[in-house]
């Protein structure tokens, strides 16, 4: 569950269609180590969110649903995550739901839930 980009992609890497104010927003946030602001603006930097919504799920429940999928099938990676996002919790941050979504997955047994790959 890393943020997937730095600050020199999405200003100068034509490649990355980052729009507008989601990519200033989202390099904000890092710099501010609002990291759950962060992880909110990366999944709108594209423009992919309509009315709230990526593709059928809202924002909150794409990121529990890439949460469940980072623990279930690249356990390193998530668990990485977890520790960096537990130690860096910022009061500032306007959307600490999602640090909390992504820790509360840590904490769920999904041994019997059937999670599709496609991280």
């Amino acid at each position: 569950m890393s943020l997937g980009l730095n600050d020199a992609d999405v200003l100068h890497n034509p490649g990355i269609p980052a729009v507008e104010p989601w990519a200033t927003l989202f390099i904000d946030a890092v710099h501010d180590k609002r990291y759950g602001d962060a992880i909110w603006s990366r999944y709108h930097i594209f423009g992919d969110v309509v009315d709230g919504k990526f593709e059928k799920l809202t924002v909150l429940e794409t990121i529990k649903d890439d949460a469940m999928r980072y623990k279930e099938f690249e356990p390193e990676a998530y668990g990485e995550a977890v520790a960096f996002y537990k130690d860096t919790m910022n009061s500032a941050d306007t959307h600490p739901e999602v640090i909390e979504i992504i820790l509360q997955i840590g904490e769920q047994d999904f041994s019997v839930v059937h999670i599709p790959e496609g991280i």
